[in-house]
């Protein structure tokens, strides 16, 4: 059960303050494109040369991307694309080695009206040399279930590998919730199910663990989120 809460908790990472978040925008101003806002920004040593690399994810604001909304949830929806950006630190200055506008949700969803957005809901960091990426998913009507996709990606082969993939899924009127971990690097899969909040002295979990046959190699840099679960949790591979 302790496995469960710490994994919740992982969602919720560290936001930098207004003050670091004008920092890193005055010093980056130049990989800002006009119309677009920086959401968020950290650093972190991701490439293992001892220096503070840079991840950046900025927000389109093009007044196109607003639609009006009818039915329930916002009255208006933000479909503007997100941008992924990552700088490695070197003598001179940084470099870009990546930049992705699909990779990341847009605030809100056309389709789900309710979601709250799952990037400020969930967050990123770079931790122990791998960048952590947490979309929470929830809804304020139409659902009860709450989702968590924690992606951990790490610089290998010159690209950022996904190595693992951790989901959560928890129903707030019966307490139910599921855990499955995917490791890509031992090719194994690990799933707890049985958990339930509402009734801990209960319940038995269960614990499966099963091989990855899928010998796919994930590239942040080409990925979709959405691809992602489609493919990785919903074909259960």
């Amino acid at each position: 059960m302790k496995h469960f809460f710490l994994f919740m908790l992982c969602c919720y990472m560290a936001k930098p303050s207004e003050a670091q978040l004008s920092s890193y925008k005055k010093e980056f101003q130049t990989y800002i494109p006009k119309g677009w806002v920086l959401d968020t920004a950290l650093s972190g040593d991701l490439n293992k040369d001892k220096q503070p690399d840079v991840v950046l994810v900025l927000r389109n604001t093009h007044a196109a991307n607003f639609k009006k909304n009818d039915g329930l949830g916002m009255d208006q929806l933000d479909l503007n694309p997100r941008r992924l950006l990552i700088l490695f630190k070197t003598g001179t200055g940084y470099t870009k080695v990546l930049a992705s506008d699909v990779f990341l949700p847009s605030v809100n969803d056309e389709e789900s009206t309710c979601l709250e957005d799952p990037f400020s809901e969930g967050g990123i960091e770079v931790s122990k040399g791998v960048l952590k990426i947490c979309l929470h998913y929830w809804l304020s009507c139409g659902s009860w279930y709450v989702t968590d996709y924690e992606y951990t990606f790490r610089y290998q082969n010159k690209k950022f590998e996904l190595i693992g993939l951790d989901v959560s899924s928890f129903h707030r009127a019966s307490g139910a919730s599921s855990i499955t971990s995917y490791n890509f690097s031992t090719r194994k899969k690990q799933t707890i199910t049985g958990i339930n909040e509402f009734e801990e002295p209960k319940v038995k979990p269960v614990e499966k663990w099963e091989k990855i046959f899928s010998t796919r190699i994930w590239d942040l840099g080409k990925m979709t989120g959405e691809t992602a679960i489609e493919e990785i949790v919903n074909k259960d591979l």
